[in-house]
């Protein structure tokens, strides 16, 4: 393979990656901010996945989310 195609080749890939890649953006729709009550809620999810592993750290995630959810 010589030089000239990969060159042509990479910038072609390049193209279409980015048609696609605005192609998904403008069909996504824009997420909503997290309400506070939403985000403590996914800091007390994360405390329930290592409460058994590190009980500790899951009593400082738990009290952050309560912390951030009161603020």
């Amino acid at each position: 393979m010589s030089t000239a195609t990969f060159s042509h080749s990479a910038h072609f890939l390049s193209t279409v990656r980015e048609i696609f890649a605005s192609w998904f953006d403008s069909r996504a729709t824009p997420a909503r901010p997290l309400t506070r009550f939403e985000e403590a809620e996914q800091l007390r999810a994360m405390a329930d996945d290592v409460a058994q592993s590190d009980p500790a750290f899951a009593q400082d995630l738990y009290a952050a989310a309560d912390r951030h959810e009161l603020a």
